[in-house]
């Protein structure tokens, strides 16, 4: 189900739905014409390569696996390591908490964007905060700088073909993007707002608005020579690397959610669907150089076609959804796209679609030239608890009873891990994130897919299940590091009651970070964060590095760097507007390394002195 979630408090739910931008009144200050960006044309090359100085894809390679191979930033230094600039996408609310990274110097950290529309800046700030992160005590992080009076009224938008800071057009959530990077430069989206920002300083070198966007939290975008892709204006549009100006629009046969498109060669993924409807959700594979449909794959299959006798009538599937809205991961050796699928509808009610309902909630593996699906193993079977499987796959090699073996890996929503050989699909692990999973019964299929527990559906009493329909996970990025072979992910054990009118939020939610090795299930260290109630620490993507580090953030809106191997914690600042809302990416620019976060409406950028 695609969303986006504004904050700890209050969790909102955008459907995938088309966001007009209204016409901005007046430009704001300081606005400027676009300027032009130079950077080298990506090749499928670059794209086929691990990451490194750049961040080219939404997972940062074909992997999926959000792992750096960059190594300055390590665990012995990382302890140092302070914010570099601050990039105000977003000045609508007066600037934002300029404020600045703890043990940061005051230039480094204090208020780059804040001050130039009157948000807070200078002042001396507190020690660490030892709850916000489990204990990592005043002295991990230093005294924060910051503080001072929000002032200045809210800035105007910037108008199109301009940029500088100001409140970008038609959007009101945060940063959900995953950044790309090519030569220093960053690319990101916001809603209908496409942004290319210094990658040394966080200034604004180009903005783009979309007529349309496909949702709040747009996820980003693709790079292909010197091509940019957004899913925006119903479909798929290409951009100028250089000036964001617009080259062409290739309309989709149906809702266009808020997915980042994938490049592979001459190809490029788009996906349609929502969540309830009418539309036939599929992926599609488009010319990278002019946008026409190659090949589609529809999630849910027609009368005649393999997977049809896991609905009732063609009417119930015709409503089936699955939506694919996660960028697939690639096996070069294979050819194979591997992607998960979203849930049925009715989304909570199954009593009109009984049986499987093939191929909702589903990791499937497409040839890439041709989108003949090769295998699929469907995670949670006759779906009515809202448990899309587009969490996002990991593609790894590891050792399983004595053998190497190659594999996909994931966590999903429904509470389970597992873990598939990524060649033929035959499951090698399932088993659950938590003991109080009951959504299905303590045996699997054959095939390693849980049982539905048909006592846990919704009634017209409520039944309690856990997980509820918020998952044990959800859209943002997993991580899998091959330095330490273990699979990354913050999870939540939670539960709700199902009633045949809709679901209830109850309970305790309790928020870990958990590291597990893919060829067991088993969890080699957990952190539990010291929250004692809280939904948001799950939506924190995890980014690992060849340094030894994990960073992720907490709901109390801290970013943290863990040793990866260990869990321990080694450094954290408190992020100035929101807790870690997108995908966390490194990069290199002229021999120096950074990490760049996006929060709330602002991306941060942290390097060593």
């Amino acid at each position: 189900m695609t969303r986006t979630y504004f904050s700890a408090a209050a969790f909102c739910t955008v459907l995938s739905f088309a966001q007009t931008p209204a016409a901005p009144p007046a430009a704001a200050p300081g606005a400027r014409p676009n300027e032009r960006v130079s950077v080298r044309p990506v090749t499928a090359d670059d794209l086929a390569k691990p990451a490194a100085a750049d961040w080219l894809t939404y997972h940062g390679s074909y992997t999926g696996n959000h792992f750096s191979t960059l190594t300055q930033i390590d665990t012995r230094n990382v302890a140092t390591l302070r914010r570099a600039w601050v990039s105000d996408t977003d000045a609508a609310v007066g600037g934002g908490r300029g404020g600045g990274g703890r043990g940061g110097a005051p230039d480094a950290a204090g208020g780059a964007g804040g001050n130039a529309a009157g948000g807070r800046g200078g002042g001396a700030g507190r020690g660490g905060a030892p709850d916000a992160v489990g204990g990592a005590g005043a002295n991990a992080a230093g005294g924060r700088q910051g503080g001072g009076g929000r002032g200045g009224p809210p800035a105007p938008p910037v108008p199109p073909g301009q940029t500088g800071v100001g409140r970008g057009a038609g959007f009101g959530g945060a940063i959900a993007a995953g950044p790309i990077v090519r030569d220093g430069v960053l690319f990101y989206t916001l809603g209908a707002n496409a942004y290319a920002v210094d990658g040394k300083t966080g200034r604004q070198l180009w903005h783009y608005i979309a007529r349309s966007s496909g949702g709040l939290s747009n996820r980003g975008l693709a790079i292909a020579g010197d091509t940019i892709f957004m899913m925006a204006n119903g479909g798929l549009t290409a951009l100028d690397v250089a000036t964001g100006a617009e080259r062409w629009v290739k309309m989709l046969d149906g809702p266009v959610p808020a997915d980042a498109p994938f490049v592979l060669r001459d190809h490029v993924y788009v996906v349609v669907g929502s969540d309830a409807g009418t539309s036939r959700s599929s992926i599609e594979a488009r010319n990278v150089h002019t946008g026409d449909r190659e090949w589609i794959w529809y999630t849910i299959p027609k009368e005649g076609e393999f997977g049809f006798n896991t609905w009732p009538t063609e009417e119930e599937a015709g409503r089936g959804q699955g939506t694919p809205w996660q960028p697939p991961t690639y096996d070069p050796e294979q050819n194979l796209l591997i992607f998960g699928t979203g849930n049925p509808d009715p989304i909570k009610d199954g009593r009109a679609r009984p049986g499987d309902n093939l191929f909702t909630d589903c990791t499937v593996a497409l040839d890439a030239d041709t989108g003949k699906m090769a295998w699929y193993f469907q995670a949670t079977p006759h779906d009515d608890h809202d448990y899309d499987n587009v969490q996002s796959m990991s593609l790894a090699t590891v050792r399983v009873n004595g053998a190497d073996r190659k594999v996909v890996t994931w966590a999903s929503r429904n509470g389970y891990f597992y873990t598939l050989d990524r060649t033929t699909g035959e499951n090698i692990v399932t088993t659950k994130l938590f003991p109080n999973v009951n959504w299905s019964l303590d045996r699997l299929r054959a095939n390693g897919t849980p049982e539905r527990n048909e006592n846990k559906g919704a009634t017209r009493g409520g039944s309690v299940v856990s997980p509820g329909s918020e998952g044990a996970v959800n859209y943002p990025a997993q991580s899998f590091s091959p330095q330490t072979g273990l699979h990354y992910t913050n999870v939540v054990n939670n539960y709700s009651p199902f009633y045949w009118s809709g679901e209830t939020f109850l309970g305790t939610f309790k928020n870990s970070l958990r590291a597990t090795d893919p060829a067991t299930g088993k969890v080699v260290w957990q952190h539990e964060y010291l929250e004692p109630n809280g939904i948001n620490a799950r939506y924190a993507s995890v980014l690992t590095t060849a340094g030894g580090l994990l960073f992720t953030g907490d709901i109390s809106g801290n970013l943290i760097a863990f040793d990866a191997r260990t869990g321990k914690i080694l450094w954290h600042d408190e992020l100035p507007e929101a807790s870690l809302t997108g995908v966390p990416v490194s990069y290199t620019i002229d021999g120096a390394q950074y990490v760049a976060v996006p929060s709330g409406t602002k991306i941060l950028a942290y390097r060593l002195p």
